[in-house]
């Protein structure tokens, strides 16, 4: 538990990525140590990303490896927009911790090289003949009527992708992100630059300073709440980035979720799993457990082998993942899975 509260403590917690590079929460919190001079209280791993199994299951290139699958604001900067309609931990510039869903619904601005584009809630999912239009993963269609327009497939907030389009073509859908629609003669030629980082602006996160989307939502107003469907879990585009199943909710395994009470005050719950000594949680176990500790807001974040939660330096929970795990089955030690970003928690 995490006294955010407490007056005679002031708490900090900010979210922090490896960029194209994924690595274990232990080496995050030794270079946050490092680089900033704080020592890391609490830390663990943060929201989903394109693994390298994904990345090749789908075909794409390995410079996607390590994209975030959903909202992360590090230091007030947006590094990849809300993609589904799932929970996510938000920061607020006087410490305060929330959790909410998150999603792109009421449009947003892009930026890059001195141009702006506002796209809108009407251009949501639109697979009308507009001039603009964006699609997040809560889409369910496997292809965008394209019909001669130009196509920008973002991973986070880089552009990693252009295709222009002939009359009557469709594009298909890839799970990997935002996916821009434009009318040709109105795309921005100075966008013309695949990895070009947009700053995307989201009027809802103007006051966020750090922030990392991850799910399901396990605990609302005080009561259970476990809606997969509501959250985007069973969109095809969700399933497609193995991040939703049928079996989703009552399989057990490791998990890691947060969650806060009436005060303000953080916990954070990790439960073992897939070894000998633990069979692991349900979603739904985790919800049960924070309830009785008088939560009344609580999410989960990248369950299985990314499962890591590390307090003074140590790592408190067992993985039952090891990278080398094909060379050796029986005999390898636990080792943390490396990941895409991380919270830290620490004390000004």
């Amino acid at each position: 538990k995490a006294y955010v509260s407490d007056p005679e403590n002031t708490w900090e917690f900010i979210t922090v990525s490896g960029g194209d590079k994924i690595k274990k929460v232990t080496d995050f919190v030794s270079e946050f140590e490092i680089i900033t001079n704080n020592n890391a209280e609490i830390a663990w791993n943060g929201g989903y990303i394109l693994n390298a199994e994904l990345v090749g299951k789908l075909g794409l290139p390995e410079s996607y490896i390590g994209s975030p699958l959903g909202l992360l604001i590090s230091n007030k900067k947006l590094l990849c927009p809300p993609l589904f309609n799932k929970p996510a931990l938000l920061v607020y510039p006087d410490g305060t911790l929330d959790i909410k869903r998150v999603n792109m619904m009421n449009g947003f601005k892009a930026s890059a090289k001195g141009v702006t584009i506002e796209f809108g809630k009407e251009h949501y999912n639109n697979d009308s003949d507009s001039k603009l239009a964006y699609y997040d993963l809560m889409n369910s269609d496997e292809f965008i009527n394209a019909n001669g327009k130009t196509i920008v497939r973002l991973a986070g907030n880089k552009i990693k992708e252009i295709i222009r389009t002939k009359k009557g073509e469709k594009v298909k859908i890839i799970p990997v992100g935002i996916t821009l629609v434009f009318f040709s003669e109105i795309f921005p030629v100075e966008w013309n630059e695949i990895d070009l980082e947009l700053e995307i602006y989201i009027k809802e996160f103007k006051n966020i300073t750090n922030a990392v989307e991850a799910g399901p939502l396990l605990v609302e107003n005080g009561e259970y709440k476990l809606d997969m469907q509501k959250g985007g879990w069973k969109t095809q585009n969700s399933i497609r980035t193995q991040a939703a199943r049928l079996d989703y909710t009552d399989m057990r395994g490791p998990k890691i979720a947060i969650g806060l009470d009436e005060k303000g005050d953080l916990y954070v719950l990790t439960i073992n799993g897939r070894i000998r000594e633990s069979v692991g949680a349900t979603h739904i176990d985790m919800a049960n457990i924070l309830l009785k500790y008088g939560i009344i807001k609580a999410m989960g974040f990248d369950p299985g082998g990314s499962s890591t939660l590390v307090v003074d330096n140590k790592t408190l929970n067992i993985s039952p993942y090891n990278k080398n795990y094909e060379y050796n089955v029986y005999a390898l030690p636990p080792q943390p899975r490396a990941v895409a970003n991380a919270v830290i928690g620490y004390i000004k």
